[in-house]
């Protein structure tokens, strides 16, 4: 073998070698996706409600949106709010319009390697206001 195709052989062994130890962390890394549920209900002049679900950190601190649904065009945003460690939210409107309100829920992931925390995301039922 010449010395050339032994450094070849080498840096083709280093390169796999870098390969396989980046990959083998990746191939340990569980996602465990948690379901969540955003309730709402009115009461003038604040809407409200919660986000529940069965893991703990996926009800606390979770980004609420109100919307103002819309028929022929973008629903309109209202406001946000995140929720406090009962998974409770609020959010005001003033001053309020009937219309077909609702609420949604962001997506969040924690977590380190090894274990992936994955919080999904939900939109509430519509509340209408006459």
């Amino acid at each position: 073998m010449s010395l050339l195709s032994r450094r070849l052989a080498m840096l083709t062994l280093g390169v796999f070698s870098v390969i396989a130890l980046v990959s083998i962390p990746s191939l340990a890394t569980q996602v465990l996706r948690h379901p969540s549920r955003v309730t709402i209900a009115e009461k003038a002049p604040a809407f409200h409600g919660r986000v529940k679900s069965n893991a703990h950190p996926c009800v606390q601190r979770r980004k609420v949106k109100l919307f103002l649904a819309k028929r022929h065009a973008p629903d309109k945003f209202l406001g946000r709010d995140h929720t406090n460690n009962h998974g409770r939210w609020q959010v005001e409107v003033n001053p309020l319009k009937s219309g077909a309100y609702y609420a949604k829920v962001s997506r969040r992931s924690e977590g380190t390697a090894g274990t992936i925390h994955v919080c999904v995301k939900d939109r509430s039922r519509i509340v209408p206001v006459d």
